[in-house]
């Protein structure tokens, strides 16, 4: 019963095997387009909207930028370095002591007492969230109110 069934699948794969390994043959992947000269080719990309350069065009493009870079990555430094003084002499510090048996609520309130944080809650509700509320470690860690909120975290918990 099943020796007709059978025959048919067997003959319909050698079918089309037969079928695949012709159009491999008569359609061949690596016909040749036909090539372009190099003018034909600018001439075709310029056409579509681009600017070609050559080779000297674009060297000296490219160590224009690398100075306009460098002078603009030279201002923004100095006005970092500024801007980094002044948050400096503005941002308050304060040595934490975590011991044994406080909770990352207790660190919160510690951290909005003395105005490194400005919300207790909320800090403990990120330290929860992000998984830090169970990384504390004991002992003393310098914060200032210039630091972030994962900052915080990241010094108490390493």
């Amino acid at each position: 019963m099943m020796k007709q069934p059978i025959r048919f699948f067997a003959l319909g794969l050698l079918t089309a095997g037969i079928i695949c390994l012709v159009a491999f043959y008569l359609f061949d992947a690596n016909q040749e387009s036909p090539e372009l000269s190099t003018k034909e080719m600018v001439k075709k990309v310029e056409s579509e909207g681009y600017h070609v350069l050559t080779e000297s065009e674009y060297i000296s493009v490219s160590v224009q930028s690398d100075e306009a870079d460098t002078e603009s990555n030279d201002n923004n430094n100095e006005q970092k370095s500024r801007s980094d003084d002044t948050t400096e002499n503005n941002s308050e510090t304060y040595t934490l002591t975590v011991e044994s048996g406080m909770t990352p609520s207790n660190i919160s309130e510690t951290l909005a007492q003395n105005n490194i944080i400005d919300d207790a809650d909320e800090f403990t509700q990120y330290m929860e969230n992000e998984g830090y509320s169970k990384l504390v470690q004991l002992g003393e860690f310098k914060l200032t109110s210039a630091m972030s909120r994962h900052d915080i975290a990241e010094v108490i918990t390493n």
